[in-house]
């Protein structure tokens, strides 16, 4: 079976887009992410009742949103002050990137949207080492997190979980690239390609893989990134175990 197509990576969420879990996956010795651990997802704000629920029996105990403050304002989480489960705010780009224009003009799209990965690894590693302490530190399993799309925040969140597991490389990246699928992007047309800010909605294997070859260029991969950061071993085991055991 295609471990990307298994019947269990959807879930039956109608409110919400790209909602997906990380189980399933073997890793490269021969273990297999567990279900219902880690689920990531578009945004949450007109997630209905029935819906969350749903996330709740699924085994959800904690939600992190990857959201900017800003937007979050404007559309509150609807598990902002739920009673049922934990939630969390972990704000990836904050105001960091309010400015931010592409490195480099003369690559391509799928380059450009590696570079801005890529800087927000560094500049946010910060919120990244908390976004690693809420999962280690949580006595319980059953993580959703999520940012707008579900695609960029979410997608270096999970590459990075999918990598502290073990999951091969090849997979990582198409984990990654699924987004497309479940967010209904097309291939774009040349018109659309031209327009500023188009690589942002990219979506390829690629950006993935070359996101994390730099880790490994310049932190000695995933975890020497996160050790950067501040994150210890143990709490990479800890996450590890939640996602494995």
């Amino acid at each position: 079976m295609d471990e990307l197509k298994h019947p269990r990576r959807g879930l039956a969420i109608n409110t919400a887009d790209n909602v997906r879990d990380l189980g399933g996956y073997t890793t490269n010795d021969g273990k297999t992410t567990q279900w219902a651990r880690f689920v990531r997802s578009g945004d949450m704000v007109r997630l209905s009742e029935e819906d969350q629920a749903t996330l709740i029996a699924y085994g959800i105990t904690t939600v992190i949103d990857l959201r900017m403050e800003k937007e979050i304002v404007v559309e509150p989480n609807v598990f902002a002050n739920s009673t049922a489960v934990t939630f969390r705010n972990h704000d990836f780009w904050g105001t960091r990137f309010d400015d931010y224009r592409a490195l480099r003009k003369d690559v391509s799209h799928t380059h450009k949207l590696a570079d801005l990965y890529c800087s927000g690894l560094e500049k946010s590693g910060f919120i990244m080492a908390d976004i690693m302490a809420t999962f280690a530190e949580s006595d319980d399993v059953g993580f959703a997190f999520h940012c707008r799309s579900g695609k960029d925040r979410t997608g270096l969140v999970a590459a990075l979980l999918l990598s502290i597991a073990g999951v091969p490389r090849s997979t990582i990246c198409s984990d990654f690239a699924l987004s497309a699928e479940y967010l209904g992007h097309g291939k774009p047309s040349e018109e659309d390609r031209k327009k500023p800010g188009a690589y942002l909605s990219g979506c390829s294997t690629e950006t993935m893989a070359l996101t994390l070859g730099f880790l490994d260029e310049k932190f000695g991969g995933v975890e020497g990134y996160l050790g950067k950061q501040g994150v210890s071993d143990a709490d990479i085991a800890r996450i590890r175990g939640k996602l494995l055991e």
